[in-house]
């Protein structure tokens, strides 16, 4: 489902071009991609409020906010993946966290193996 190259490639450019603020900074640079996590779900819960008018004091009905929602779901689904990868440095370990979360679920919901 995922293509191991750019999960390292993404994972690469972006400890590559890190600001100079977190250059020197290994644990602000750790916080800061966790928490890249929650930005990117904010922006599809932007879009969401956008599409549904749930604020009254924004346009709403935008039907192009339904297709911005669900790229910044995708957006925001990618962005734990590049998180795990930038701990590991391992794209088969990355893996196996996101195949053993999926069977968690699965098994939580009743699914049998």
């Amino acid at each position: 489902m995922i293509n191991p190259r750019i999960v390292e490639y993404v994972d690469r450019i972006l400890d590559d071009n890190v600001s100079a603020l977190y250059r020197n900074e290994p644990l602000a640079q750790d916080w800061a991609r966790v928490a890249k996590v929650i930005e990117e779900a904010g922006e599809a819960i932007a879009e969401l409020i956008s599409y549904t008018g749930q604020n009254p004091r924004k346009p709403h009905g935008d039907s192009a906010a339904y297709m911005r929602m669900l790229a910044e779901l995708a957006d925001t689904a990618m962005t734990p993946i590049y998180a795990i990868q930038h701990f590991t440095k391992d794209v088969e370990l990355t893996t196996g966290y996101l195949i053993a979360a999926q069977a968690r679920h699965y098994e939580r919901l009743g699914g049998k193996s």
